[in-house]
């Protein structure tokens, strides 16, 4: 599917080394994949739609957050986390509380996509599946077209 597509690119693009020069280098790093990922998706025609979200949490921790998201846009949202994360989650939720797609894969730039029939309000829910060093810093971009 088209998410395999959009994933890759999104992978290859955060495997080049990131500068780290500020009080909090993870955060730093986490802000350096998430321009990565938007110069990506830029590239397929993407603009960031919504704040990005930056937080941290402990292994096997989670959080969740809500967007509206817009009836017949193509959104893609991509999850990044700092060096000591191996492994982050993603799930999106509609607003009856029914899952709309998820990337629980063991990988460290979860994506998940949808294009709305209607306008409304989603949750997505964060969840740090393997932290080497607590706590680990994670990123979100939510990008549309």
């Amino acid at each position: 599917m088209h998410r395999v597509a959009v994933a890759v690119t999104v992978a290859l693009a955060l495997l080049a080394p990131t500068a780290q020069a500020q009080d909090n280098q993870w955060r730093t790093q986490v802000e350096g994949y998430l321009k990565r990922a938007a110069k990506t998706l830029s590239d397929k025609g993407y603009e960031q739609t919504h704040e990005t979200q930056i937080g941290s949490l402990a292994d096997d921790d989670n959080e969740s957050f809500n967007l509206t998201l817009h009836a017949g846009t193509t959104y893609a949202l991509v999850g990044v986390c700092d060096n000591d994360c191996s492994d982050l989650d993603l799930v999106l939720y509609d607003a009856d509380g029914d899952q709309v797609d998820s990337d629980v894969q063991t990988d460290d730039v979860p994506i998940v996509q949808v294009t709305p029939s209607e306008t409304q309000r989603y949750r997505v829910k964060v969840m740090m599946a393997t932290c080497k060093t607590n706590p680990c810093w994670y990123g979100i971009g939510v990008y549309g077209k």
